[in-house]
């Protein structure tokens, strides 16, 4: 009894231990990522879009990126309007609030229906929380963004 006791305290010891050592790698690996983000942001050659409802959007976002929200139907007649723009760029970052938000993921997922391929499509997960957590440039600046929809 006081083995198995044991044993099984062992073994919770050994996984707490292993999740705590892998959190500053998980941190690492989320401030590369974001690092990576923003060199892949200063070659200017790719197109961003942002997947977050477009008030989220208006209080800041990465600068030149194109609001693209598939979960109403201004945003789903966006898409269908900007196909030829995404099937045109190289590459296509997407991007959310976060790690916890799955909206980058939802509109990757619907760009692939529609035909973009995906290995044009890089989902940056750290979204605008790692984007403005590392400092780098936000835009409020919604101008562009009107005059597409319009």
């Amino acid at each position: 009894m006081y083995r198995e006791l044991f044993s099984v305290l062992t073994l919770t010891m050994m996984v707490a231990l292993t999740v705590f050592a892998a959190t500053p790698a998980k941190k690492s690996a989320e401030m590369e990522n974001v690092e990576k983000i923003l060199a892949i942001f200063n070659e200017g050659n790719v197109l961003f879009l942002d997947a977050r409802p477009f008030e989220q959007y208006a209080e800041g976002h990465i600068p030149g990126s194109i609001n693209l929200s598939i979960h109403d139907e201004a945003g789903m007649d966006l898409l269908f309007k900007l196909k030829d723009m995404l099937d045109s760029a190289p590459k296509l970052v997407l991007y959310c609030t976060g790690i916890s938000c799955d909206l980058s993921d939802i509109l990757a997922k619907k760009l692939v229906e529609i035909g973009i391929p995906e290995t044009k499509l890089i989902v940056f997960k750290g979204g605008m929380e790692a984007w403005k957590q590392a400092r780098y440039p936000v835009s409020t600046d919604t101008g562009f963004q009107k005059s597409l929809q319009q």
